[in-house]
């Protein structure tokens, strides 16, 4: 009987703009489910590494099996997920039900913590979601979870600013996407407009 806890994660995801991928123009809904579900699992006490291609390549080259299926598959086959140092999928991202059943789940031990403060990083990991997405009704709905909750005001806050800041990101990258298509220069006059 196989008595090991499997408690580490580690992912290494293609060339992106940011650590979670969950920025520039066209947010994958994939990348925004599972940076969700990171949080969920550090919550849960698992260890997550992740590493980018484009940011931190030495760790691709010192993970042999990492480096073998790069050198048979290219790309292509990133992300590379490990539990353990076992590779139990590539090419996508797996879903909180596969994360669950590969990894084992600890309760949270620590003394006056309990369910309500892991449903409490949950509550404010789904309010950051919602604002990032633009959900308003979903927003409003966790927002008041939150409060029924006795989140504090500060921590609802805090959730709902970095959900502003992912969105910033997604519309910073969109509007420079939009001005590379329209050909306007950083003084922001597009050819045509008029305007110069």
């Amino acid at each position: 009987m196989n008595t090991e806890t499997k408690n580490i994660l580690e992912v290494f995801d293609p060339a992106m703009c940011c650590s979670t991928g969950v920025c520039g123009p066209d947010v994958d809904d994939s990348l925004a489910d599972f940076a969700n579900d990171v949080k969920w699992l550090k919550s849960k006490g698992i260890d997550v590494q992740r590493f980018n291609l484009g940011q931190e390549p030495e760790a691709f080259k010192m993970n042999p099996s990492v480096l073998s299926r790069l050198k048979k598959e290219g790309t292509d086959c990133l992300p590379l997920i490990l539990v353990n140092g076992e590779l139990v999928a590539e090419g996508g991202y797996p879903d909180r039900q596969q994360l669950t059943e590969w990894l084992v789940i600890k309760p949270n031990t620590e003394p006056g913590k309990g369910n309500g403060s892991l449903q409490a990083e949950e509550l404010l990991s789904a309010l950051e979601m919602a604002v990032t997405n633009g959900d308003e009704v979903d927003m409003r709905i966790h927002f008041q979870k939150g409060e029924e909750n006795s989140i504090p005001v500060q921590d609802l806050v805090k959730a709902m600013q970095s959900g502003i800041n992912n969105r910033q990101k997604v519309t910073q990258g969109i509007l420079q996407t939009a001005n590379e298509l329209l050909g306007v220069q950083p003084d922001g006059c597009a050819p045509g407009s008029g305007c110069c």
